[in-house]
């Protein structure tokens, strides 16, 4: 997964592109940019990701969960943009609609960053999926260096902010406290977003989705990851110098074994400044060796944000009757958000060059 600045700060881009478009393109940006909807599209920027924060600190309840956000980003990712769009279409006009289409352009806006950048990220982080833990583990931790390196790298390129500077979490938190005092997400999002995994992946919401499909109860699914993503940015808040020297004195006393630092988004001078590939290096799809790019990481970001009004619009004309289900999977269709090629796997994913620490 690319970082979650990065996501935004794409989709702000792909506002800006869509702004100077048609008729039809400014109005997608004027819906996901509306104070009532803005929040929904940065969830949907983000979403694919949030299974992973299921009960974070349970690695056995995480497990239960990490199934979804790799089904979002491997399995029937253009099917579960239909649903998406279908269930849209069911809707009647109002602001539930057009929170629904902001969230679904949103998520649209996360696979497309997802398929330009990930090839390159996973190049340069090593075989995450490898069987042998070792190997897998040390690309884990590159694979959150690089990309938390890249968020921070981008956060002082577009805005001049450092980390100290930047809040996140109010992008998204799109939640509320019931009558019990417990607090859930969103709940029209909530039910939205359960018919479409419901829809897109019938048989495996039967055996393995957690919760009930009338209201959010306790160990929901969708609702704790969401929770536990917010929990989670929450506690590793950059702007806290306490959070921070705490970590750092977590891998001090326990001579950098830990590396828990590598959670924080680094501060400007500590970042590895070949991850940018400023000097455009090549380098190849770890699932194609013979796709060979020397794109740098703002160059992968434009090509994100020109792909991305495509993707948008073709999803608007979908829901203006502009565009067919058949044509939307053609162009669409068996993309993978890790390989970021089409109808490939994981499993075939072979080359990498890992950007060793220094």
């Amino acid at each position: 997964m690319a970082g979650k600045i990065t996501h935004l700060e794409v989709l702000s881009q792909i506002c800006k592109h869509l702004d100077h478009g048609t008729a039809d393109q400014r109005k997608i940006a004027v819906l996901m940019r509306a104070e009532s909807n803005r929040k929904f599209a940065n969830i949907g920027a983000i979403a694919p990701d949030i299974f992973y924060f299921y009960h974070i600190f349970s690695p056995h309840k995480t497990k239960k969960a990490t199934r979804w956000g790799d089904m979002s980003h491997h399995n029937l990712v253009a099917e579960l943009v239909l649903s998406f769009l279908d269930l849209i279409l069911q809707t009647e006009e109002g602001i539930h609609r057009d929170r629904y289409i902001a969230f679904t352009l949103g998520y649209i806006c996360h696979c497309v960053v997802d398929i330009v950048t990930h090839p390159y990220i996973f190049y340069i982080s090593g075989d995450f999926y490898n069987k042998d833990k070792k190997i897998s583990s040390l690309a884990q931790y590159n694979h959150m260096r690089v990309e938390n390196a890249l968020d921070s790298w981008l956060l002082d390129y577009r805005w001049g902010m450092t980390p100290k500077e930047y809040d996140f979490v109010h992008h998204v938190d799109a939640i509320f406290k019931s009558e019990k005092k417990i607090w859930k997400m969103d709940p029209m999002l909530w039910h939205f977003w359960l018919r479409g995994l419901k829809s897109t992946f019938s048989e495996e919401f039967k055996k393995y989705y957690i919760g009930s499909e009338d209201k959010i109860i306790p160990g929901d699914l969708l609702n704790e990851s969401f929770l536990g993503y917010l929990e989670f940015h929450k506690l590793m808040d950059s702007r806290s110098r306490w959070v921070r020297g705490t970590l750092k004195f977590l891998d001090q006393i326990t001579f950098h074994k830990v590396r828990s630092s590598v959670l924080m988004l680094p501060l400007k001078e500590h970042i590895d400044k070949r991850i940018m590939n400023e000097e455009k290096k090549k380098w190849n799809y770890p699932a194609d060796p013979s796709i060979v790019r020397e794109d740098s990481f703002v160059e992968l970001i434009n090509s994100s944000a020109q792909n991305g009004k495509e993707a948008l619009t073709h999803a608007w004309n979908y829901l203006e009757n502009k565009m067919s289900r058949s044509a939307f999977l053609k162009e669409y269709q068996g993309y993978n958000l890790d390989t970021g090629l089409r109808f490939q796997g994981v499993d075939s994913m072979k080359e990498f060059s890992p950007l060793e620490e220094v």
